[in-house]
């Protein structure tokens, strides 16, 4: 071992529902907390892209294959399990209450429109996967800066 870290990369198609679900909660939580930290719109933009990377493999990999009856249960369980990320973050304000509530919206949103593909283009895979890649994850995106923004005066 020479001491180094190698980049490891995994072929997400092996990766199972849970797994993924996993991936999303955890990358979702980062997000809060980094937000919280009152990182930078830079450093919350990349975990946003990450966030988009992983719903774009649920929704693709996993959900498409989900029968129909289990689509909604998924959207609920799912629902729950970001709530109850959030709220391990502790966020208190209301304001941030507000925020949490668009986040997880904005991340169902997609499952949403996955719904109504599937419904549309019943019986047809292909055209399923192909029009669920153009889905607009999470964009766009407001990352709720916008009272913390303050303009640096030049001299």
């Amino acid at each position: 071992m020479s001491g180094k870290l190698q980049k490891v990369v995994l072929d997400s198609s092996l990766l199972s529902t849970e797994d993924e679900v996993k991936n999303l909660l955890e990358m979702f939580e980062f997000y809060l907390v980094e937000r919280g930290f009152g990182k930078s719109i830079v450093v919350l933009r990349d975990i946003i892209g990450d966030l988009r990377t992983i719903i774009g493999r649920l929704l693709t990999d996993h959900f498409l294959k989900l029968q129909r009856e289990r689509e909604a249960h998924f959207c609920a369980t799912l629902a729950t399990l970001l709530l109850e990320r959030a709220e391990k973050c502790g966020q208190s304000d209301e304001d941030e209450h507000e925020y949490i509530d668009y986040c997880i919206e904005e991340v169902l949103m997609s499952f949403e429109y996955a719904q109504e593909i599937k419904s549309e283009f019943r019986g047809d895979p292909v055209m399923q996967r192909l029009l669920m890649i153009d889905i607009p994850i999470l964009r766009p995106f407001d990352y709720g800066l916008r009272q913390r923004i303050r303009l640096v005066k030049s001299n």
